[in-house]
C-alpha cells in the first residue's frame, strides 16, 4: 500500500509546487512585470531537504529588487499551498567555466525551436 503523505509535509508541498510549476511561473512573470522588475527568474523544486523551491537569476539585480522578487515568489507559491506564509533565505552560488549573461540563457524571440 502506498504511503500517504500529509499535505503539510515538505514532500507533499514540493509535489504541489512541481505539479503547478508552469502556472506558478506564469503568475510570477505577470507579478514581476507589474512590479517593473524586468529580469528573468528561474524556479526549480528540489527533491529533498528543507527548501520547497529555489529561485535564481542569471543577472545581478540590486538587493532591493531581488528581495522584492523573492517576496513575490514566496507569496505566489504560498498562496498555491493554501495561504502558507513562506520566506526566502540566501543561497550561495558560483559560476564555473565562464560568465553567464542574459543572452546565454534567454531564447531568441525570433527562433522557431
Amino acid at each position: 500500500m502506498p504511503q500517504l503523505i500529509e499535505p503539510t509535509t515538505p514532500d507533499a508541498q514540493r509535489d504541489i509546487i512541481r505539479q503547478s510549476l508552469d502556472d506558478i511561473a506564469a503568475k510570477v512573470e505577470t507579478a514581476l512585470r507589474e512590479a517593473r522588475l524586468d529580469f528573468p527568474v528561474f524556479l526549480t523544486v528540489p527533491n529533498s531537504g528543507d527548501s520547497l523551491a529555489t529561485m535564481a537569476c542569471p543577472l545581478d539585480p540590486s538587493h532591493e529588487d531581488w528581495s522584492h522578487a523573492s517576496a513575490i515568489v514566496c507569496k505566489i507559491i504560498g498562496k498555491r499551498l493554501g495561504d502558507v506564509r513562506l520566506h526566502g533565505r540566501p543561497l550561495h552560488c558560483a559560476v564555473a567555466n565562464g560568465t553567464v549573461g542574459a543572452t546565454d540563457v534567454m531564447a531568441d524571440a525570433g527562433s522557431e525551436e
